[in-house]
């Protein structure tokens, strides 16, 4: 099929982060990797990226936050690699990340920047790329990059990468609050000791949908298993939880391996009281909406 009309070489790429509102662990899986059953939601907590793609195979990466590497490790590195496929090895990028989501939170911050760029290279060379050809390659880059490529709120299975649109989360206001600690997601699913878990229960799309309907006027019964490893071992991260939870929200929870966590409020009043708290302690704290999309690009 003949390749789409081009876009302008030079935009700006909103992407935006991520909270688990459930994380059940099912089983290890022969490939060394955890089978999980998550609800994905988006926020309004968004990172910027300047992003020129070129012509001559260089890929300079630039970042407001010193400690995010701008190597050939850095997901957006390996996401111009990615496209190459598709687009010729003669493709490069010039890439600056205004950073606002925390890294090592759980938040999805890299994974969103990821998917970001995949949908930047494919507008900017007018790819005529297939959804499961993009979402592959996604895959291949994490198992939160391809609910990126769209974002709102979906059910994600395996890995993360089997999606499923679901209802979306009605008008809410989350507090997000980070401690300042980093988490290993590989260590966090490296500990997960299923003799913890009493119930590794397969979420009912019914049931969830309701929920998500009514969020505030049901009881509320997702949880993330993963609390069970990071609580105990990061005693900083438990203290955050039982702080939240105490101040009555609709739901509070850790997001994917931490150190992250959030509460769910139906006042934004409550929420930015609640940020308040944590940030006058110099934690990371933030208020946030939730979204529809987790990619938005703009022609600069």
């Amino acid at each position: 099929m003949p390749a789409k009309t081009p876009s302008a070489t030079s935009l700006r790429v909103v992407t935006r982060a991520k909270v688990n509102l459930s994380l059940e662990v099912i089983r290890r899986r022969r490939d060394g990797f955890h089978e999980i059953e998550t609800i994905f939601q988006s926020i309004d907590l968004a990172d910027e990226i300047r992003f020129e793609v070129t012509t001559n195979g260089k890929i300079a990466i630039t970042c407001s936050d010193p400690e995010i590497p701008t190597d050939e490790s850095n997901l957006c590195h390996r996401a111009v690699v990615a496209m190459r496929q598709f687009a010729g090895e003669s493709l490069g990028a010039r890439i600056h990340i205004q950073k606002n989501v925390p890294a090592g939170s759980g938040l999805g911050g890299g994974s969103a920047n990821a998917a970001g760029i995949l949908r930047a290279v494919e507008r900017s060379k007018g790819l005529d790329v297939t959804a499961r050809q993009l979402e592959a390659v996604a895959a291949g880059l994490g198992s939160d990059v391809p609910f990126m490529l769209y974002g709102g709120t979906m059910l994600g299975r395996g890995r993360g990468e089997k999606l499923t649109k679901l209802k979306p989360l009605k008008s809410v206001y989350f507090t997000i609050v980070k401690p300042p600690i980093s988490i290993s997601t590989a260590w966090a699913y490296g500990n997960f000791k299923f003799a913890l878990t009493k119930h590794r229960r397969r979420l009912n799309l019914r049931t969830v949908n309701a929920v998500l309907a009514r969020f505030t006027g049901v009881t509320v019964s997702f949880r993330n298993a993963l609390e069970d490893v990071v609580c105990p071992a990061h005693p900083v991260v438990s203290g955050v939880l039982d702080e939240l939870l105490s101040t009555r929200p609709c739901f509070a929870s850790m997001t994917g391996s931490g150190s992250a966590l959030f509460a769910i409020y139906d006042s934004e009043a409550k929420a930015v009281e609640t940020a308040e708290r944590f940030s006058v302690r110099e934690f990371y704290s933030s208020v946030a909406s939730p979204a529809k999309r987790a990619i938005d690009i703009f022609e600069v």
